[in-house]
């Protein structure tokens, strides 16, 4: 079965637009039209692995399609409705008004509580190119436990600050993807300093590895 068909299979089966779906993974909608609409025949594989990643199924349901699956349950098509944190005040998080779209089985795939995840605007380049200046994040705040190599999204001064973190045995160091030493640079913490940890960030239109 070809790319083109089980996308559309799939986009309908989660209820998902071109546009919501370019989002999430990271693609541009144009490039989500030309698969969907058999312009392009041959999609590159980083981009149908994106894509997949986004839908949050692996490669082998992809293929299969939602007409063959039998572990999806009603409840996990449901997209939930995550809270996308605005700004910071007196330590305390505060909400746009608009929220942004996931389905329940990612969650469910993930083994993450729903109830848990909160989003974030990547406000800066300091992440890329794995995180995008204007990307949206997803965080699971019940994982608040640093952990070297992990992406977190921590308060700072107020605001959201998104940096992988490298642990030492004295050391909490907040790192920048950005190889621009120049401008994006590590925040070293005493291991015991009080860090407020929002969450893990385990998506970016696409789980991040």
């Amino acid at each position: 079965m070809d790319n083109q068909l089980r996308l559309q299979q799939w986009m309908q089966y989660f209820g998902l637009s071109q546009g919501q779906l370019g989002e999430r993974a990271g693609v541009p909608q144009p490039t989500i039209h030309r698969i969907v609409s058999g312009e392009t025949s041959s999609p590159r594989t980083g981009t149908m692995r994106k894509i997949i990643a986004a839908l949050g199924l692996s490669t082998e349901q992809f293929e299969r399609g939602p007409t063959e699956q039998t572990v999806f349950s009603t409840a996990e098509q449901i997209l939930l409705q995550v809270p996308i944190i605005e700004r910071i005040e007196d330590a305390r998080l505060h909400y746009r008004p608009e929220k942004y779209p996931i389905s329940q089985h990612l969650c469910a795939g993930l083994g993450l509580d729903a109830a848990q995840i909160v989003g974030a605007i990547a406000l800066h380049r300091s992440m890329e190119p794995t995180i995008y200046k204007g990307d949206v994040v997803l965080i699971d705040a019940s994982s608040t436990q640093l952990v070297a190599g992990e992406i977190f999204a921590l308060q700072m001064d107020g605001v959201v600050m998104i940096r992988r973190v490298l642990l030492s045995e004295s050391l909490i160091i907040l790192a920048p993807d950005n190889p621009d030493r120049s401008q994006y640079f590590d925040i070293q913490l005493p291991r015991q300093a009080n860090v407020h940890v929002i969450g893990r960030v385990f998506w970016r239109g696409g789980l991040l590895k």
